[in-house]
C-alpha cells in the first residue's frame, strides 16, 4: 500500500484582521501587540504541531510571564480566547470576527489599558531563575535593586525573595524607588521576611500609594496609630478598621495633637482596670466638648477642676457645722467620783431601811 506524505511549509504572509489594526492595536502596549503578531503567526503556520509559550518569550526577547500577562489582557477584550490548564498545557483560539463591543480608540483608554494591567492575574506570577537572571542582565536596574535589597535585609536573596522583589514591580507595578524605600521601611520596623514585605505592599497598593512620598506620609500616620495603641497596652501586629477610623476621628475630625491624646491614654491606663479604646473616646469627647485641645488646655481645666473641688468641700464643711453644733462642740464635765459614791450608798440605805 502506497503512503502519500504530505509536506507544510510555512505561509508567505498571514491576514491581520482589520479590525484589530484599527479598533484594538492603537491602545495596546507594544509589546502585547508583540505577542497578538507572533502567536497568531505560529498559530496559522501548519508546520506547527504545539506553541510553546516558553519557547515564544525567549524569541521575543520576554518573560514567560509577561507573555502570559499579554495573552490574558487579549483574552478580556475578546480578540482571542485562552486559558491555562496547567503549568504548560493551555488553550487558544484566535476570534476572525470582530468583538460585539470594541475599546474607545484614544489617549484616555491607552492610560486605563496600562493600568489594568496590574489587576489581569489575581496571584503573583511564578518566575523561574533562568528568567530573572536574564531580566538582571538586560536591566541593571533591577540587579541593582536586589543589592540595595541585600543591604537592607542582612542577607543575600534568596530565590524566593528575589521572585517576590520582581513581582512587586512586574506583577504589581510598583516604581523601583517605591520597592527599595518598602524594604527600608520595612527592615526598619525589624520585619525581615519577605511574605510580610510583600504583604505590606499589597496592602499600599489597595490605599492607592504610588510613590514614596505617598508611602513615608502613610508610614507617619501608621506610627501615630501605633504610638496610641502601645500606650493603652495594646501591641498587636494588626490594625483594625475599628481602631483606625476612632484615631481618625480624635486625629482630623477633633483636630487633637497626639501629645493630647497619649495624656488621655495616661488617665485610661490609670482610672480604668480595662484600658480601652471607649474609654479613651469618653475622655476625649468630654474634652472636645469644653473645648481643649492642647496639653495646656488640659493643665488648666485639671487646675479649675481641683480649686472647685476645694470650694466645694469648704463649703460642705461649713453648712455642717452650722446644721450640727452639737457634733462639733464639746463641753468638759469636772466630777467628784467621791462624792458620788457617797450618794449613792444613802440611795440604797433609804431603799433598804426606809426613811428620806
Amino acid at each position: 500500500m502506497a503512503y502519500v506524505k504530505f509536506i507544510s511549509n510555512p505561509p508567505t504572509s498571514i491576514s491581520i484582521p482589520y479590525w484589530f489594526i484599527t479598533d484594538y492595536m492603537p491602545q495596546a502596549l507594544g509589546g502585547y501587540v508583540k505577542v497578538y503578531l507572533y502567536i497568531f503567526a505560529l498559530y496559522h503556520d501548519p508546520s506547527i504541531e504545539g506553541i510553546s509559550l516558553e519557547d515564544s518569550a525567549k524569541v521575543l526577547n520576554m518573560l514567560c510571564s509577561e507573555l502570559t500577562t499579554a495573552l490574558e489582557y487579549w483574552n478580556t477584550h475578546g480578540v482571542l480566547q485562552f486559558k491555562m490548564l496547567s503549568d504548560e498545557d493551555f488553550e487558544l483560539t484566535f476570534e476572525l470576527d470582530k468583538p460585539t463591543s470594541a475599546p474607545t480608540v484614544g489617549r484616555t483608554a491607552s492610560v486605563e489599558t496600562k493600568t489594568q494591567r496590574t489587576f489581569i492575574q489575581q496571584t503573583r506570577p511564578h518566575y523561574t531563575s533562568d528568567e530573572l537572571t536574564l531580566y538582571c542582565k538586560e536591566h541593571t536596574s533591577i540587579a541593582n535593586l536586589f543589592t540595595v535589597c541585600e543591604k537592607y535585609l542582612g542577607r543575600l536573596l534568596s530565590s524566593t525573595d528575589q521572585q517576590v522583589l520582581y513581582g512587586l514591580y512586574d506583577w504589581l507595578n510598583l516604581p523601583l524607588d517605591l520597592i527599595e524605600y518598602l524594604v527600608q521601611y520595612c527592615a526598619s520596623n525589624n520585619h525581615t521576611h519577605i511574605r510580610y514585605i510583600e504583604k505590606v505592599a499589597l496592602g499600599w497598593v489597595d490605599q492607592g500609594i504610588k510613590t514614596v512620598e505617598d508611602a513615608k506620609a502613610q508610614a507617619s500616620i501608621t506610627k501615630k496609630y501605633r504610638t496610641i495603641l502601645k500606650a493603652l497596652g495594646m501591641t498587636g501586629e494588626t490594625i483594625t478598621k475599628h481602631q483606625k477610623e476612632l484615631i481618625d476621628k480624635w486625629l482630623n475630625d477633633y483636630a487633637f495633637d497626639i501629645g493630647v491624646i497619649l495624656e488621655a491614654c495616661n488617665r485610661t491606663v490609670t482610672y480604668s482596670s480595662s484600658p480601652s479604646l471607649n474609654y479613651l473616646g469618653s475622655i476625649l469627647d468630654k474634652w472636645k466638648e469644653k473645648g481643649i485641645h492642647t496639653l495646656e488646655e488640659v493643665a488648666t481645666l485639671d487646675q479649675n477642676h481641683s480649686k472647685e473641688q476645694e470650694a466645694a468641700k469648704s463649703k460642705g464643711n461649713k453648712t455642717a457645722k452650722s446644721k450640727n453644733p452639737h457634733f462639733t462642740t464639746t463641753y468638759s464635765h469636772n466630777w467628784d467620783l467621791d462624792e458620788l459614791e457617797k450618794r449613792e450608798r444613802q440611795f440604797l440605805e433609804q431603799k433598804i431601811y426606809g426613811g428620806n
